[in-house]
């Protein structure tokens, strides 16, 4: 039986294919000293206008409340108008155009076509905080069809050309897996339109958005659980603002500071279905956003979180393997093609770094430098490497700090933290991995004159340096309470805030029990922060309304006492490894609801929480896909990635990286990628 395709993901089908009268350069310009009219067309196939209300809580975007909150901001009145293209006749019918939101590539292909450049200035995060979405291939549950491999030789239903995650970005991912496009391509202009086929069985296989999958079952589209995922692509772009000449340099910058400020708005980020509102673009000169793992932290601060699968391979995919002549403590960072790893050399004389190529793991470059000593847990590299914008930062146990660039190894600028400021090693090493804020690059020395130190990211010169305690051992973040950025992290015996322009201490927060190694990271909830340590557990804490923490923590749980792991938070749990599993209620009290003690969680774990589930990965090199439940420990897959490594080599410190369909990992004997569709 055929169904109605529902309203809100005919994305193309209402599109006029004529080449429209020019309007987006149409006098008078919006001048920052006039107050006139700003007209924004809406393109959001998220919109409340533009999409159906068949998901609670989902696809109702309400861009009314950001109108009225714009005119306020700006002091000027706002105009919407809601479109599927920018070819639409309502939006040819207007008389100018200031800005556009809508989905990046759409936007990018109306304006080519009616011969105009739009200006990327913002992006709008999703309700996860992502700023991308992916194409997904489908095909029904009962095909025999596995991973994309299994697609070769079957003809697949693609997007229109305008629709990057459902056309280029699908090729590019038959391409990793060395499967040809089908020729011809057959495209079909919705969702919708693709999924049904699928679904009534007069297509083998479609790619379908992500974001469009909740809405295809909650509408009736499909039944639920009719359609299977065998694959993703890359993530590209999501939802863009964009804006036209007629805006001018002052209303620009009066914009942006407007669309920022809408983080600090809590009914507003609910009403748009945002968890941080707008941020910056990123940079896609390249192209489409590059799935990327720059630092332990990269899948929450990059927006990847949705790559966790829902199933586990039911046996291990081995794509590459590189042996490694050391121990590994620090994690794997992955972006722009290249893994970069910490080694030390036979005998423990030398820190290693070393760059593979993400697809073979050959190697392209190491920086190998004389790091002798003794330390406990060996004296490896601690410190996450960091890569961005071209560059990788370094940090060794000893102090040893380099900045290099990440296609050839080249040196950039090199530090000491012992040398340079004057500061003592601590007793397992310089763990805290490097930060960036804008243009400087915070680090830990712990020198009495020097506990915290901020860098020009390109020269490697102090910009400040501020007095305080020795280090911790945990890695520091960038938040925002109350509208105040500041940088948050350990010293050995308090947790503080720091102005990062300055370096002024913010404030100081010294726990009821002395003696934790401060190791586990600080995690931001909306306008609360969470802790973890081992002697004063895991505790929830709210900030006064001027940037600086409640001495009083609103929750406290001591049953969750990690000293190394960093817990993890997803759909309103806490799961965290301290010698156990132990799942807490973020939403009450932190009360626990469950835990877990069983081999092989009964020692160190590392933790990846999205798409309902978390990626577990044990000290022995197991892997577990745990689901994300109140109820109970519910472990959905598990594989052991090192049955055939020797039990001596197997010890898996590291946290990996998953980029794609890909987890990088590392134990003491290798580097390696698995592929886990």
């Amino acid at each position: 039986m055929m169904r109605m395709l529902p309203c809100h993901l005919n994305s193309f089908t209402s599109r006029i294919l004529l080449v429209a009268a020019t309007v987006l350069l149409a006098p008078p310009p919006c001048h920052g000293d006039e107050a006139t009219e700003l007209q924004i067309v809406v393109m959001d196939p998220l919109s409340d206008q533009l999409a159906c209300d068949c998901v609670a809580g989902y696809a109702q975007r309400k861009y009314g409340r950001l109108d009225a909150f714009l005119e306020q901001q700006l002091n000027r009145p706002v105009q919407l108008t809601y479109a599927e293209s920018l070819l639409a006749p309502n939006v040819k019918a207007l008389p100018a155009i200031d800005v556009v939101i809508g989905k990046y590539s759409v936007v990018e292909a109306d304006a080519q076509e009616m011969g105009h450049k739009l200006r990327p200035v913002a992006m709008l995060s999703g309700a996860d905080g992502e700023i991308t979405l992916t194409g997904m291939f489908v095909v029904r549950t009962g095909d025999p069809a596995k991973s994309i491999e299994d697609l070769a030789g079957r003809p697949i239903l693609f997007g229109p050309a305008d629709s990057d995650e459902k056309h280029a970005a699908a090729v590019a991912a038959l391409g990793a897996f060395t499967v040809s496009a089908p020729s011809p391509m057959e495209m079909v202009d919705s969702c919708s339109t693709g999924a049904l086929a699928v679904f009534e069985e007069d297509a083998e296989a479609a790619v379908v958005s992500s974001y469009a999958m909740p809405l295809l079952e909650g509408c009736g589209t499909i039944d639920a659980g009719s359609l299977r995922i065998v694959g993703r692509t890359d993530p590209v772009p999501f939802l863009g603002v964009f804006l036209t000449d007629r805006v001018d340099q002052a209303v620009a910058q009066q914009l942006s500071q407007a669309l920022a400020a809408v983080a600090n708005d809590p009914e507003l980020l609910i009403a748009i279905e945002s968890l941080v509102g707008f941020v910056p673009v990123p940079d896609l000169k390249a192209g489409p956003v590059a799935a990327q793992w720059p630092d332990w932290r990269g899948a929450k601060r990059d927006g990847l979180s949705d790559l966790v699968p829902d199933k586990l391979p039911s046996r291990k995919q081995l794509l590459w393997s590189h042996t490694m002549t050391g121990p590994g403590m620090s994690g794997l960072a992955v972006a722009d093609g290249y893994v970069v790893v910490a080694d030390k050399s036979f005998g423990d004389m030398e820190d290693v770094f070393r760059c593979l190529d993400a697809d073979t793991g050959r190697e392209i470059w190491k920086l190998q430098y004389p790091a002798p000593g003794e330390m406990d847990f060996t004296n490896s590299p601690r410190a996450n490497p960091l890569i961005d914008d071209g560059v990788v930062y370094l940090l060794g146990a000893y102090g040893h700090l380099h900045c290099v660039k990440l296609d050839s190894g080249e040196m950039v600028w090199t530090k000491n933290l012992q040398d340079d400021f004057g500061a003592e090693l601590p007793t397992w090493g310089f763990c805290s991995t490097p930060l960036l804020v804008g243009d400087k690059l915070i680090v830990n020395p712990g020198a009495e004159f020097a506990s915290l130190v901020a860098l020009d990211r390109r020269t490697g010169l102090p910009l400040w340096l501020t007095a305080g305690n020795p280090p911790g051992y945990g890695s520091f973040i960038l938040a925002k309470f109350d509208g105040i950025e500041q940088i948050i992290g350990y010293d050995a015996v308090s947790l503080g805030g720091w102005d990062p322009q300055s370096g002024l201490r913010l404030w100081t927060l010294t726990p009821p029990y002395e003696g934790d190694f401060n190791v586990a990271t600080p995690i931001v909830v909306g306008d609360k922060l969470l802790v973890s340590t081992e002697n004063n557990g895991t505790r929830l804490y709210g900030f006064d309304g001027a940037g600086k923490i409640a001495p009083q923590p609103l929750a406290v749980n001591e049953d969750l006492l990690p000293d190394t792991s960093t817990p993890v938070i997803l759909d309103g749990l806490v799961l965290g490894s301290c010698f156990r599993l132990v799942c807490l209620d973020l939403e009450n009290g932190l009360d626990m609801l469950w835990e877990h003690e069983d081999d092989p969680y009964c020692d160190y774990a590392s933790i990846i929480g999205g798409n309902g589930h978390f990626l577990v990965t044990t000290q022995v090199g197991t892997l577990s896909l745990v689901k994300a439940d109140r109820a109970g420990f519910q472990c959905v897959d598990t594989l052991d990635l090192f049955d055939d490594v020797p039990q001596a080599e197997r010890d898996v410190w590291s946290h990996p990286a998953l980029v794609g369909n890909r987890l990088y990992i590392r134990n003491s004997l290798a580097v390696y990628c698995f592929l886990l569709e």
